[in-house]
């Protein structure tokens, strides 16, 4: 993941130049704002262990005080240990929502279908990203570029080789509040070779 990290600095002096400057920290909202940069099939050849194909989107984000990200301790207390609330009321331990739509139709005429698993379950596909500054770092503005990796196996339960997918993201800071949503370009899903 790349990430840019936007600092506040110090006004200083120029003494060789006799010039000064100050960089101010940008002015993003606290409510994260995210803009859909990529969506990537990653097919991993039959025969290997362990390996499962993976769809990989990559969002860029914004955030006025940088806090993005649960680790393993904050998932332990309230509120990110809850069982509902949260996105499709599954607590708050998930902060990346992944809603997929299934294209239907025929070329000039799609139509995109809510896809839920065969037990009717909405979010199951929502995860959760790591802290994103760095660790005992003041609240400061937060730039750079989210990479989420979903594994998937497209073997016919529930996906099939040859679907398209498109999906809604949002995701959500530590002070629970909800990015912009944004929809991905259409992929479709190919099985193993």
């Amino acid at each position: 993941m790349n990430l840019f990290r936007t600092l506040t600095i110090a006004c200083s002096a120029l003494a060789g130049l006799g010039l000064s400057s100050c960089l101010s920290a940008p002015d993003y909202p606290v409510v994260p704002a995210i803009d859909f940069k990529s969506v990537d099939m990653v097919v991993v050849p039959t025969g290997t262990l362990t390996a499962i194909d993976t769809l990989k989107f990559s969002v860029d984000f914004r955030d006025g005080d940088g806090d993005l990200g649960l680790s393993d301790d904050d998932i332990k207390v309230a509120p990110f240990n809850a069982t509902t609330g949260g996105f499709n009321n599954r607590g708050y331990a998930y902060n990346y929502s992944i809603q997929p739509y299934k294209r239907n139709g025929n070329a000039g005429n799609y139509t995109y279908t809510k896809f839920v698993n065969a037990g009717g379950v909405e979010g199951e596909y929502n995860g959760r990203f790591l802290h994103l500054e760095k660790e005992g770092s003041r609240p400061a503005p937060l730039k750079g570029t989210l990479t989420y990796a979903l594994p998937l196996s497209v073997d016919g339960a529930p996906f099939y080789p040859g679907d398209t997918f498109r999906f809604e993201i949002t995701i959500m800071d530590r002070a629970l509040n909800r990015s912009n949503t944004v929809t991905t370009t259409d992929v479709t899903l190919k099985g193993a070779k």
